[in-house]
């Protein structure tokens, strides 16, 4: 009961914070220059951005194969990592991450532990990018106060450091556990055996940090994953008449992914346009394409998740019902353990 109403509490603060960022776009730009903005959309550019989508999500299901050392077919991964993005679009909470793991977890030799694991590390991988990105794109924002400047450009430093302390990690298990072990004993509200235990689930995440070889293939993928969006991004405030270089577009990319770590509705609805909005505004950029394409990729993004999730759940014979189900059953399980 304590839980559901907490997730009842989240939800509604979520809608919250979506409804006031949509207000304050409204406060920044006038509606009429963003619907001008839609009429003279550039429809082929908007193809082209929804086919760096698709790239996207290929690579990404490359990658995640890949963390599951190629133990299964590259098209199971493809349909159910595109389940669970629907759902992380349609449901609250990113239940679409834990549906993801719950599914692949079912497929064997996989187990929902290193489905989990490979949850964890892919949203710290893909965060670390974001991170040691954003310093390289504030030479577009001319603007910007040099101590923000000097701000982002140490997180960057501190996102490769904390690259090479996970590497580390996955090498030497014994040593991390012990100064693991060191550190949370001098915390005394937290449980030490329970944060140990959680920390070992997203090594066993990082088995393919074990080998050099691998640790670069990884690496590698994990900034080639992104190239198609940048390009998405790039393509898409093009064709809603912005004009920005690759880098401006990776700024603009870098402000999505840090906005939609806020609290929200489902589908991110509201953080992501406030995060877009705002930083094509830093760019220069007019009121009318900023929220303009806002509007328009937000809206790509949508119908390209449902459309590749519906493909998934054809695929692999799971319905949208017995997906949740499981979920949940997983959910109220993991619940009663702790």
């Amino acid at each position: 009961m304590e839980s559901s109403g907490q997730n009842r509490r989240q939800l509604w603060i979520g809608i919250a914070v979506s409804a006031v960022s949509i207000i304050l776009i409204l406060l920044l730009i006038d509606p009429a220059e963003i619907i001008d903005s839609l009429r003279r959309a550039d429809l082929s550019l908007i193809g082209l951005s929804t086919l760096g989508i698709l790239a996207f999500m290929v690579i990404r299901a490359i990658r995640w194969r890949y963390m599951l050392a190629n133990d299964i077919s590259w098209s199971n991964t493809f349909h159910v990592q595109n389940i669970g993005y629907m759902f992380n679009m349609v449901l609250p909470f990113r239940l679409g991450d834990v549906a993801r793991a719950v599914l692949i977890g079912s497929v064997p030799p996989i187990t929902l532990a290193r489905g989990l694991s490979t949850m964890v590390v892919e949203r710290i991988l893909d965060m670390m990018f974001i991170v040691a990105l954003l310093p390289f794109t504030l030479a577009e924002v001319i603007s910007l106060p040099a101590w923000m400047q000097e701000g982002a450009r140490a997180s960057g430093v501190v996102a490769v450091a904390a690259i090479a302390i996970l590497i580390v990690a996955a090498n030497q298990r014994n040593l991390a556990t012990r100064w693991g072990t060191a550190v949370l004993n001098r915390i005394s509200f937290l449980d030490t055996g329970r944060w140990i235990g959680r920390m070992n689930e997203l090594l066993d995440g990082l088995g393919s940090l074990t080998r050099l070889k691998d640790s670069l293939v990884l690496v590698f993928l994990s900034i080639v994953v992104w190239i198609p969006i940048l390009f998405a991004y790039r393509w898409g405030i093009q064709a809603v008449g912005g004009s920005v270089t690759l880098l401006g577009a990776s700024f603009v990319v870098c402000a999505a992914a840090l906005s939609i770590a806020l609290p929200s509705s489902p589908g991110q609805i509201g953080v992501f346009h406030i995060g877009v909005t705002a930083a094509m505004l830093a760019l220069g950029q007019s009121g009318g394409a900023s929220g303009g394409f806002a509007v328009v990729y937000h809206a790509l993004n949508l119908i390209s998740m449902i459309i590749l999730g519906l493909i998934g759940l054809a695929s692999t014979g799971a319905t949208f019902g017995s997906v949740i189900d499981t979920t949940q059953r997983f959910m109220r399980r993991r619940q009663l353990s702790e």
